[in-house]
């Protein structure tokens, strides 16, 4: 084992520190929402998938098989993690945490991109995310304002698009059933 040089360590704490900067950005928007999976959990997501890719590369140099190994380990291990914040509404049809555990996996896929140096890849990824995350949001609320109501300045008081339309279509059965 050889003692790593300056520019060697910089890039360690280049890629690292990306990676984790990165996924602490993803999870801001989930610790807004106050979701169980925020700034933290994410910032360590993207770190350890990072850090897993970078081990396997220098400990592997022969062959591609040791990283991709190394890459499907993580995601598998992710796909557990985000399973945790999935929860099904007893007695409902409403299933709550999918979008956090996107942005799990998003925030680990980045880690793995950042270890791998393929750092524009990683940028161009978080980027996409962070748009969904952010104006995803308001554009399925204009969207289910305008199919649903007609009016898209109406008052949405702050509720899923799916629970407004279930409230719409339950509004217009009270009032049919008034009628009759």
């Amino acid at each position: 084992m050889h003692p790593a040089g300056i520019d060697e360590i910089h890039e360690i704490l280049f890629r690292l520190g990306l990676a984790t900067l990165l996924g602490a950005i993803l999870g801001v928007d989930r610790d807004l929402h106050r979701k169980p999976a925020g700034l933290r959990v994410l910032a360590m997501v993207g770190l350890g998938a990072c850090g897993v890719v970078m081990a396997s590369t220098m400990l592997d140099h022969s062959t591609s098989d040791g990283l991709l190994r190394a890459v499907q380990g993580v995601l598998t291990g992710i796909g557990f993690l985000g399973a945790g914040v999935i929860m099904h509404a007893q007695g409902k049809d409403e299933v709550h945490g999918l979008t956090t555990a996107a942005t799990i996996w998003i925030s680990a896929i980045v880690g793995v991109i950042c270890g791998a140096g393929q750092f524009l890849l990683a940028i161009s990824i978080f980027s996409i995310a962070w748009f969904l995350l952010i104006g995803g949001r308001w554009f399925e609320r204009w969207i289910v304002s305008w199919t649903v109501d007609q009016n898209p300045h109406s008052n949405d008081d702050g509720a899923k698009p799916e629970m407004r339309i279930a409230k719409q279509q339950g509004s217009e059965q009270a009032h049919t059933s008034d009628l009759q």
